[in-house]
């Protein structure tokens, strides 16, 4: 069978806190729920759950920052889409003396 050809994503951002669902759409995902698994960047989803031959559902994972090339592999072929999620950067809110001398 042909390696997986990712086209879009249903959601390309995420918080830095992780757990987003995000859904690859393309082809060649396999033909069974045990066949696919999804990556963003280096890291392995949370939770990978084929949907079908053209749909993989995939959660992130947190503490990940910039821009990420998502995969998803089918047996032992892997198809990927570059630059394609994001995670936004942690933003401080507020800072609080707490422990340091008058």
């Amino acid at each position: 069978f042909d390696a997986p050809a990712l086209s879009t994503l249903t959601r390309a951002n995420a918080p830095a806190t992780g757990s987003a669902s995000v859904t690859v759409h393309g082809a060649n995902f396999g033909a069974a729920r045990y066949s696919a698994g999804g990556r963003l960047g280096h890291s392995a989803c949370e939770a990978s759950t084929w949907e079908s031959d053209t749909a993989l559902a995939c959660r992130s994972v947190r503490g990940l920052t910039g821009t990420r090339t998502v995969a998803v592999t089918a047996g032992v072929r892997v198809g990927s889409l570059t630059e394609a999620f994001s995670f936004d950067a942690p933003a401080l809110s507020t800072l609080t003396r707490a422990n340091a001398p008058a």
